[in-house]
């Protein structure tokens, strides 16, 4: 990297890997000795193991009955150059039973090889077989992941086009009275975000209502990213996945969902569907990809929502934004340690059509590499893109690590029933990741397989019961009173570690987007929002890396720390003026305060030195429950990179007595059909756990989230025109170069020394007084 980026804590040290090519090109007398010689002509073939490189091991294919063979086979691996990288090669004899060691040598790259030359080595075993092996060392040129904060050059140019559209958006939004204070210019366009929480179906669903009457009203076009998290993601999945959208908007889409989500989930586990599933996850298993619970939740998630485009893959959503026609969506999940809480220690990664990555350490990669082997940030092995389906299985995996609850089936010797938001509140990380030791690479075991290679028909046959075993043991597992329904064991998702290899080093640098006064003046507000959460240790361990050591990270739901994705859309570089946020996250009651997931997205934000609105929590005493807050920067003009927040809350208040904004309940089936609850009905429907809807829950859950949007239009309408206003006045609203962050520390300085000497003033004055 050229420069430290002023918000980055752990610098990614990009270190230089090698590339060394390894030609295998033949052998003369190839010998058993004297007695084997007798009995059986050789089927050679050469084995290289490097075990300081990932992907280590390699081999040549045998050759039938020769004793000079010509391979010519070539082999390439990725290794550390500071490791002290041993190259085994072994010289093999293929049988049916069990292949034979004719010979072994070890070859130590870095005192024999030099960088960018060509060189053949000879190889004698047993004094009378010689192997001759071409090799080359190179330095890697070019890496796979990206090593910036900034965003990727794709995303710059999407915001760059998206911001033609939302001039018009915003300007036929606000109509030709206001035109005067829709933007004049590209440079007042503000940007804004749309986000939705978790919740499962019913964040799904709420958000489906949302973002109807988003589009309608023209909100939609004015946004330049919706964001969402677990439910959220599957709303956004279904929409962005659908070929015909956005031509086709969410009125017509959502009632496919709702018959798609009509229908009880057990359907889905009936034997057939099973075995395929299972068949599809045993062929990933076999290709040496991590396969959990998750993958298997994903498949269950895909079929209920996007049943007709389960080989659709996330990356295919760039055609809905090219030319910036539409928001560009943004999904999350977290990367967890097995032995930390989720609570205290998770890295935040953000999904995109363009790129996957983690921006706590400046690293992403197209989305098509995700879940491939990495090493020193070069892909060694890439696997085919993952379906959307996976993905969406990752971002919604609360739900397979209770999966029971899903299904409905309960633990009969749990007398003591929680609620199901409090059994999801007390998951631990031993509940997400099973003690199992598959970190190790799967390559590895090949050397000790128990048949030779020339069996290739049995090996063949034995990979098939292998594979009807373990899809036999799964079947029953899943169908069976067993430990699939009764511990949570293996349900995080897992991929391999795309980090490995890597340096971390820390650094705690200064946000040009936080005042520097003494934190003694901060300590009050710091206080109060600490007070506000449940957990005084919450995010504790934040700042702490990730293990790059490790060969496979743990990826889990992202409302397991908090159920808001705040954390992808504060990126500075994103530079966010308003967020129209809807949470659908569940209370003890409807009457319940709705600010517990926004008050640790803001202590979050503090935290990371990122500008967030002071959340006022006495707003609800002052004014009671409503269908939405706004919160401001106190000052905008000395907070100005703190952008403005319209946290919408699932809550049906207007909705009783009017069927539309303006339009009040007048028969006595109109009014009766206003009158529901969402938290306070013990048989309510809109349980986080409830995967079923018919179509009446549904239809009432999703107008009355498009009644509440459309019912404050006015509030998004009036928050616009103030993010307008503000560019107007602050058209570089944010910005990451280092001259940049010097400039205003020294101007926020200067003015809090001047703000000190009034202060000494006045309280001198008062004194005297």
């Amino acid at each position: 990297m050229a420069a430290i980026d002023p918000y980055q804590y752990i610098i990614v040290e990009h270190q230089v890997s090698h590339r060394l090519t390894v030609c295998i090109l033949r052998a003369t007398k190839v010998t058993k000795g004297t007695f084997g010689d007798l009995l059986d002509t050789p089927d050679p073939y050469v084995e290289l193991f490097i075990p300081t490189a990932p992907e280590g091991r390699q081999r040549s294919k045998y050759l039938n009955n020769v004793v000079n063979p010509e391979w010519n086979e070539t082999f390439q691996f990725i290794i550390d150059p500071n490791e002290n990288n041993i190259m085994e090669i072994t010289l093999m004899d293929a049988n049916y039973v069990m292949d034979e060691t004719l010979g072994s040598t070890s070859f130590n790259i870095g005192e024999k090889m030099k960088i960018g030359k060509k060189q053949e080595f000879t190889f004698v075993f047993n004094n009378v077989t010689t192997v001759f092996i071409d090799m080359s060392l190179e330095v890697c040129s070019s890496v796979d992941l990206r090593f910036s904060m900034a965003l990727c050059d794709e995303e710059k140019l999407f915001r760059q086009k998206r911001r033609e559209n939302v001039i018009e958006g915003i300007k036929k939004l606000l109509g030709p009275k206001n035109s005067m204070n829709a933007p004049q210019s590209i440079r007042e366009v503000p940007t804004i975000a749309i986000l939705g929480s978790g919740g499962g179906f019913r964040a799904m669903i709420g958000l489906s209502g949302a973002m109807k009457a988003l589009v309608e009203s023209g909100v939609f076009d004015c946004a330049t990213y919706v964001t969402g998290l677990s439910g959220s993601t599957w709303y956004m999945s279904t929409l962005y996945s659908n070929p015909e959208f956005p031509t086709k908007g969410p009125g017509e889409i959502n009632k496919e969902l709702m018959e798609n989500v009509s229908y009880n989930p057990m359907f889905l586990l009936n034997p057939l569907k099973v075995r395929k599933y299972l068949e599809a996850l045993w062929k990933k298993k076999i290709a040496g990809q991590p396969v959990t619970f998750t993958d298997m939740f994903g498949m269950l998630i895909g079929e209920t929502l996007i049943a007709n485009r389960m080989n659709f893959k996330m990356s295919e959503m760039k055609n809905k934004i090219h030319n910036g026609q539409c928001p560009l969506p943004l999904f999350t999940c977290l990367h967890v340690k097995p032995d930390v809480s989720e609570l205290m220690f998770a890295d935040w990664v953000e999904f995109s059509p363009y790129e996957i990555g983690m921006a706590k350490y400046g690293t992403f990669m197209h989305p098509s590499l995700f879940g491939s082997k990495f090493f020193m940030g070069t892909v060694i092995k890439k696997y085919e893109e993952n379906p959307l389906h996976f993905l969406m299985g990752v971002w919604g995996s609360a739900f397979s690590i209770l999966f029971n609850r899903v299904l409905g089936v309960s633990n009969a010797n749990n007398k003591c029933s929680m609620t199901m938001e409090e059994e999801l509140a007390q998951i631990k990380p031993k509940h997400l990741i099973g003690n199992d030791s598959s970190d190790s690479d799967d390559e590895s075991q090949s050397k000790e397989n128990g048949y030779g290679c020339e069996a290739a028909e049995a090996e063949e046959e034995s990979q098939r019961i292998n594979q009807d075993t373990w899809v036999q043991r799964m079947v029953k597992t899943l169908f069976s009173d067993s430990a699939l329904f009764n511990t949570r064991e293996g349900r995080a998702g897992k991929v391999h570690n795309f980090m490995l290899g890597l340096n971390l080093n820390t650094s705690f640098p200064v946000s040009p987007l936080c005042d520097l006064v003494p934190s003694d003046l901060l300590e009050e507000e710091d206080d109060e929002v600490d007070a506000a959460v449940t957990d005084p240790d919450e995010f504790e361990m934040i700042y702490e890396p990730l293990d790059v050591k490790s060969k496979k990270i743990h990826v889990v739901d992202s409302g397991l720390t908090f159920n808001l994705p705040y954390p992808i859309i504060l990126r500075p570089q994103r530079a966010i003026d308003l967020i129209i946020s809807f949470d659908f996250s569940a209370r003890p009651s409807d009457s319940s305060p709705p600010f517990k997931e926004l008050l640790l997205a803001e202590k979050w934000a503090k935290m990371n030195k990122l500008p967030f609105p002071k959340i006022d929590t006495k707003v609800f005493d002052r004014e009671g429950l409503k269908e939405c807050y706004v919160f401001r920067p106190k000052s905008p003009m000395t907070e100005r990179d703190c952008p403005t927040i319209i946290h919408f809350v699932l809550a049906n208040i207007n909705f009783r007595h009017y069927k539309a904004p303006g339009v009040k309940r007048e028969t006595e089936e109109e009014i009766e059909i206003g009158e529901f609850d969402i938290f306070d009905d013990a048989d309510t429907p809109y349980s986080t756990f409830n995967f079923q809807y018919s179509n009446k829950d549904f239809t009432l859950l999703h107008d009355l989230m498009e009644f509440n949007t459309l019912n404050n239009i006015e509030v998004i309408k009036d928050a616009i025109i103030e993010s307008v206003k503000y560019r107007r006045e602050n058209p570089s609203r944010c910005s990451v170069s280092l001259s940049d962050v010097e400039y205003r520390r020294l101007k926020k300085s200067f003015s809090f020394d001047g703000l000190q000497s009034r202060r000494k003033r006045q309280a001198a004055e008062d004194l005297l007084k």
